[in-house]
């Protein structure tokens, strides 16, 4: 028997290669905004959904069109080793800074998250093999809303991952007109299949 494979002529230019760049205020990929910072250990996008079938007597199985999506929580996981003053406000959400002695700032932070707490964007923006064609992962209406964790270690550098999630505006909920706060931003199927 012939051994079965999918592998094509341009397979391996449809790969998603290497670790990425996350920026904010991303207008497109030749205009992306405001870069994050380095990482190590990569980052990750996470899409949680729940897909509910509405089940009626009779059936004996999941029937097409019986299925809804009840909810979406899209988030990314971002592993910065690159610390700014800009940076840990982001991902202390809800923080502010203040100069506490000369060259040195004080961060706070109060209880009460603000409209203004929430990055318009994060985009993830990484490398499809062959064509050197970019690739995007873009949530909208962010906050960094994990938990927060920075370990000191001898002979390492410091890593603080943070997890940013992102939300619906009130304009995006309502018949017809849910739309999910994210993208997925792929180049344009110009290669043969």
């Amino acid at each position: 028997m012939t051994r079965q494979h999918g592998i094509s002529a341009n397979t391996y230019k449809r790969f998603i290669i290497d670790s990425g760049v996350v920026y904010t205020g991303y207008t497109t990929f030749a205009s992306p905004g405001t870069l994050l910072g380095a990482t190590r250990g990569g980052s990750t996008f996470t899409l949680e959904q729940e897909i509910r079938e509405m089940e009626v007597d009779g059936a004996h199985g999941p029937v097409l069109g019986s299925r809804r999506i009840t909810m979406v929580k899209a988030s990314l996981a971002v592993n910065f080793i690159e610390h700014t003053l800009d940076n840990l406000k982001r991902i202390i959400v809800g923080s502010a800074s203040a100069v506490e002695q000369t060259n040195w700032n004080a961060i706070t932070r109060g209880l009460t998250l603000l409209d203004a707490d929430y990055l318009s964007d994060i985009v993830l923006i990484g490398e499809v093999s062959g064509d050197d064609d970019a690739m995007g992962i873009k949530l909208d209406n962010v906050i960094s809303d994990g938990n927060i964790e920075l370990a000191l270690t001898d002979k390492e550098e410091g890593v603080i991952a943070a997890t940013f999630t992102a939300h619906f505006t009130p304009t995006n909920l309502g018949a017809g007109t849910d739309t999910e706060p994210w993208s997925l931003i792929w180049p344009d199927p110009a290669l043969p299949a």
